[in-house]
């Protein structure tokens, strides 16, 4: 079981943590719960629901209302959008340092484990 991790992803040391209510939470990760930044989805199994604003705010470690207290769920950029959520299903792994959620699959295809807990 893959617990709290340090990957390495085009050349650069990565956070990462696997999904799972098993795992070992770092402390980003435990900071993203504490502000709604992961929340487990309730009757749908092992899934997370990943609120970037909250989540990316634990890397400053700075707490603060989201968004002045505006929540969206998607935002405009250059005239297309970009979601403000993710869905990270049990086995998925969610890379801290880039924000980004990848399967298991193209974790072990792209990422090198450096370092487990």
């Amino acid at each position: 079981m893959i617990k709290q991790m340090k990957a390495i992803y085009r050349g650069r040391k990565v956070d990462v943590w696997q999904v799972s209510r098993d795992n070992i939470q770092p402390d980003w990760v435990k900071y993203a719960f504490e502000h709604n930044g992961l929340r487990w989805l309730h009757g749908s199994g092992n899934k997370v629901r990943i609120y970037w604003p909250a989540v990316t705010r634990a890397k400053k470690g700075i707490i603060r209302t989201i968004l002045n207290g505006i929540s969206a769920s998607l935002v405009s950029i250059n005239g297309g959008s970009a979601s403000m959520y993710d869905i990270g299903f049990e086995g998925d792994v969610i890379d801290f340092t880039n924000s980004k959620v990848v399967t298991a699959e193209k974790f072990a295809k792209k990422y090198r484990v450096v370092s487990e807990e």
